[in-house]
């Protein structure tokens, strides 16, 4: 099973981690995001980042106290790339009213690949943004139609994409 964290939960593992090993009292949302993440390093759950965290994470200082927790979390993680169609995808998914930057993480749960291409799409998109979840169930149909529409004329692999689910780190499974 495949899961494609957001910025914003990934941020909440590595705030998590951070508070951990500085003996911090750790956020609910923290919580939940640990225990995705160490759901991922332990099960059949393969965790995914958008390539704008990766970016991030690599700005850091090297001499930062932080690295060790920076490398664990990168280790258990591999970046998701736009594949063919991401794009096209992304413009049809801000017809629903997303952002360009929610429709782009949407469009990558659906189009997106590592880089040796070995996958496309991902099973679930973990996500704190409760207005992109509202917004993905209530037109979830009305996208589904949309995407299958789309993927009629398409290629393999790319005629096989299917729609993540869109849940808080707490409801992957």
């Amino acid at each position: 099973m495949r899961c494609l964290l957001d910025k914003v939960t990934a941020r909440r593992i590595l705030e998590g981690l951070v508070k951990i090993s500085a003996r911090i009292e750790v956020l609910p949302e923290e919580l939940f995001a640990l225990d995705l993440f160490q759901q991922g390093r332990k099960s059949n759950i393969q965790l995914y980042i958008v390539p704008s965290t990766l970016s991030v994470m690599q700005r850091f200082p090297q001499t930062s106290p932080h690295i060790p927790l920076l490398q664990l979390f990168l280790q258990a993680t591999k970046t998701v790339y736009p594949a063919r169609y991401f794009t096209r995808w992304s413009r049809r998914l801000r017809d629903y009213g997303f952002t360009r930057e929610d429709a782009a993480v949407l469009s990558l749960a659906t189009f997106g690949t590592v880089e040796n291409g070995s996958i496309l799409g991902v099973h679930y998109l973990a996500t704190y943004d409760q207005a992109m979840i509202n917004n993905w169930y209530h037109q979830q149909e009305k996208i589904q139609t949309r995407l299958a529409t789309m993927c009629r004329d398409l290629t393999e692999p790319y005629c096989y994409a299917v729609l993540s689910q869109v849940v808080r780190p707490e409801q992957v499974r």
